[in-house]
C-alpha cells in the first residue's frame, strides 16, 4: 500500500513540477510560495479525508470501485485538459493560494479515491501535500536549466499511470 500511495501522490503532483517553472520567483521567495501551496493542498486533502471518515459507515466494498473509477477519471481529465501556462495576477500570496487550489484539486480527489479504496489515514494528505511541495520546489529550482524544460513533452505519462492504477483497483475488486 505504501508504494501505491507514493505512486499516486507522485502522479497527481507532476503538475506541481511543471507549475514550478511558471512560478520561478526570486530565490528568497521560493520557500513561502512552496509552503503556501503545500498548506493549501494539505487543507484540501484533510477536508476530503475527514469527509470520507465521517461517511465511513456508508462505504463498502462496492464503493471501493468508485475509488478506482475516481483515479481513472483524474487520469482522463489530466490527459485531455488544456494546459494553462500563465500564472494568476496579483500578490505572491494570492498566486500561491490560487495555484495551490488548482494543483491540489486532483490531489484532493485522489485522496478521496484512496479513502474509498480503504486507505484513509492521517499520512495520506500529508504525503500528497509533501509530494506537491517537493515537486513544485524542484520545478522552481530547475527552471533555470534549459534541458529540463523538455520534460514537459512527457506530460501524458502521469495521467496514464493514474488510469492504470484506477483500472488495477477496479480489477482487484472483482478478484
Amino acid at each position: 500500500m505504501t508504494f501505491f500511495l507514493l505512486l499516486t501522490a507522485f502522479t497527481v503532483s507532476i503538475d506541481s513540477f511543471v507549475c514550478g517553472f511558471s512560478l520561478s520567483f526570486e530565490s528568497r521567495k521560493r520557500l513561502p510560495v512552496v509552503v503556501i501551496i503545500a498548506t493549501t493542498v494539505f487543507i484540501m486533502c484533510v477536508t476530503v479525508n475527514y469527509a470520507a471518515h465521517v461517511f465511513d459507515g456508508l462505504l463498502s466494498e462496492k464503493t471501493a470501485n468508485l475509488g478506482g473509477i475516481g483515479l481513472v477519471a483524474i487520469g482522463l481529465y489530466n490527459l485531455f485538459k488544456k494546459e494553462k501556462t500563465d500564472t494568476p495576477k496579483g500578490s505572491i500570496v494570492r498566486q500561491s493560494f490560487v495555484t495551490g487550489f488548482s494543483v491540489g484539486l486532483d490531489g484532493a480527489f485522489a485522496n478521496l479515491s484512496l479513502a474509498l479504496i480503504g486507505i484513509n489515514a492521517f499520512y495520506v494528505p500529508l504525503t500528497i501535500a509533501l509530494m506537491h511541495a517537493i515537486l513544485i520546489y524542484l520545478g522552481m529550482t530547475l527552471s533555470k536549466i534549459k534541458c529540463v524544460g523538455k520534460i514537459e513533452k512527457f506530460s501524458f505519462i502521469p495521467p496514464l499511470i493514474l488510469i492504470a492504477l484506477g483500472l488495477y483497483k477496479i480489477v482487484c475488486a472483482f478478484i
